[in-house]
């Protein structure tokens, strides 16, 4: 039997979110190979242990739960770090586990770090040649020189984006250049860094779910959303529940599918994803223009998320996919 550490919670926007993944994931765990521990951080970054992990984080209530050191993560066996965003999904957690020694679910270090910053993870597969949206990013300092420029190169709409975040936190549609100001200034609020991505019109969102290690690699999907919102926003994610998802995505053409899964092993296998990774496209039906939007390296395990959602339809089990991710951390250890 092998002890699992449940790290969740954590100082990112995402916090809520990732409660409610943990939650699935312990609720899903095999226990006749896995023994849970929780470990919840609260908002102020402060590593915790106990059973009362997630009536703590949601209420406040310290029953079964203790201030620990980091340093107790070191009786797991192995780490779940169910982390979305800033301070868990960026390299962060990651670079503490593998100082320890401690072998975790999901990315690296550096392959975490880079596909969580837009801006740079645009720049290697602008490199590498990959189809993606036009975009430009900068510092807050930048800021008025990069609205002048945006305004001349950029084709509206734009969305415009805290470099480093998930679950469509600090994120904007703009539809007019007077717009364009205060989109910044709420991105601003959630990084320092912002990037301005082209709108892609007529645009279909297609995501891929990728689990196992290079040469090893079972690729699911695309599957399709279909956002209540103008676009797949965080009240439409986790509030309003409007979202409708294909799974698979009807109406695609073998040869478009094809693509698709090509382009996904490609950029997982570009930013050294190991484990498990969402890719994310745009594909436009009716010029037939497919781009690369993002990568997610820690994505969704709620009830509704597309990751989990997309690898079932292999024939897995939620229990199965999280036993297969927990035999990936130990092979990547060995």
């Amino acid at each position: 039997m092998k002890s699992v550490g449940i790290v969740f919670g954590g100082k990112s926007p995402e916090h809520e979110i990732s409660i409610i993944s943990a939650e699935t994931i312990v609720t899903n765990l095999d226990r006749n190979a896995f023994t849970p521990a929780l470990f919840p951080i609260d908002r102020k970054g402060r590593l915790f242990s106990g059973s009362g992990g997630f009536e703590f984080l949601k209420s406040g209530k310290m029953l079964d739960i203790s201030k620990v050191a980091f340093d107790e993560l070191r009786k797991m066996d192995v780490i779940f770090p169910v982390l979305h965003g800033p301070f868990g999904e960026d390299g962060t957690i990651q670079g503490l586990l593998e100082t320890m020694g401690i072998p975790y679910v999901g990315c690296g270090v550096e392959s975490s770090a880079l596909n969580m910053h837009k801006g740079l993870f645009r720049d290697v597969f602008s490199a590498k040649g990959i189809a993606q949206p036009q975009y430009r990013y900068f510092l807050e300092n930048e800021g008025d020189k990069a609205l002048a420029e945006i305004g001349e190169t950029l084709p509206l709409p734009v969305f415009v984006k805290p470099c480093r975040g998930g679950s469509s936190i600090g994120i904007s549609r703009v539809e007019t250049l007077n717009e364009l100001k205060n989109a910044v200034e709420t991105a601003f609020q959630y990084d320092d860094a912002v990037i301005v991505e082209e709108g892609i019109d007529i645009t279909e969102e297609l995501e891929v779910a990728v689990m196992g290690k290079p040469g090893e690699l079972i690729v699911a999907g695309p599957g399709k959303l279909i956002a209540g919102d103008t676009f797949y926003s965080y009240d439409d994610k986790y509030v309003n529940n409007q979202t409708r998802f294909q799974i698979p995505a009807e109406d695609l053409s073998a040869e478009i599918v094809s693509r698709i899964r090509e382009l996904a092993v490609a950029a997982f296998t570009v930013t050294n994803c190991f484990g498990l990774a969402r890719v994310d496209f745009l594909f436009n039906r009716k010029t037939g223009r497919l781009v690369l939007n993002e990568i997610n390296t820690m994505p969704g395990f709620t009830a509704i998320s597309m990751y989990p959602k997309l690898m079932m339809t292999t024939g897995m089990s939620f229990s199965e996919l999280v036993s297969r991710l927990l035999e990936l951390a130990f092979q990547r250890s060995r």
